[in-house]
């Protein structure tokens, strides 16, 4: 099969290493013949030599993205503390998608008040919601009603919120921290590629915290802890995970 493919596809004579290439050829043999005689004098790889002094330098510095920053000396999580929280997590995620359907015919059944929730663009709006300072709310926790009337849409973007904010804010208060668990615990996988980047910066972010604060206190690392863990084991982010 292969001697085939190696056969020549037009039979054009002797070819005569003399031939004159300054004259035009006569005929279409006589053309293919110097197409042989010009291919026969190339070399079989060519390396260009590049001057790379006429190269710009470049004028912005990339910073790469790397992965977490390890843990100070006893603030990181054993691994049965990281299993422990998988468990927790995949249990709640599994309980609130069994939920979920029996909710929303519960609350049309007995026409529940409705949530008045910011506009899905207004990214201000939804730091002062999940902060428990949007228009006078003492308490915005999130709520199973408040959850349940979330598109995938809706917590990715919130997500994007909250995690953007986290990393100018160098730091994760309560509500905010009640939001991100609640949110991850509602996100559907597999993740889209901007999400997975989302949720990278996110544990990156809690390990550079948590490796640049002196005075965190216990619950402060738990939750950082975490984020990382949540990230890095159960959304699959293995170069992220503590050890």
């Amino acid at each position: 099969m292969m001697d085939c493919l190696q056969e020549p596809a037009f039979l054009v004579g002797k070819i005569d290493d003399e031939m004159n290439l300054s004259l035009p050829p006569a005929s279409g043999e006589e053309y293919i013949k110097r197409v042989i005689i010009e291919a026969q004098q190339c070399a079989d790889v060519v390396v260009a030599n590049i001057d790379s002094s006429h190269f710009r330098c470049p004028t912005i510095d990339v910073e790469p993205l790397l992965g977490c920053i390890e843990a100070p000396s006893r603030l990181g999580p054993t691994l049965h503390w990281q299993q422990c929280q998988l468990s927790d997590f995949s249990n709640m995620r599994l309980y609130i998608s069994q939920i979920k359907d029996e909710f929303q015919t519960v609350k049309h059944k007995y026409k529940l008040k409705h949530i008045n929730l910011p506009c899905v663009d207004d990214e201000e709006a939804w730091i002062k919601f999940c902060s428990g300072s949007y228009e006078d709310q003492k308490e915005t926790v999130p709520t199973l009603g408040i959850i349940f009337s979330l598109n995938q849409p809706m917590v990715e973007q919130i997500l994007e919120y909250l995690i953007e904010y986290i990393e100018v804010q160098k730091q994760i208060n309560h509500k905010l921290g009640q939001w991100l668990y609640a949110l991850l615990v509602i996100l559907e996988m597999p993740l889209t590629p901007d999400t997975c980047s989302c949720l990278r910066s996110l544990a990156r972010t809690c390990s550079v915290i948590r490796a640049n604060s002196k005075n965190l206190e216990v619950h402060e690392i738990g939750a950082l802890n975490l984020f990382i863990c949540l990230v890095a084991r159960y959304f699959r982010q293995l170069d992220m995970a503590d050890p």
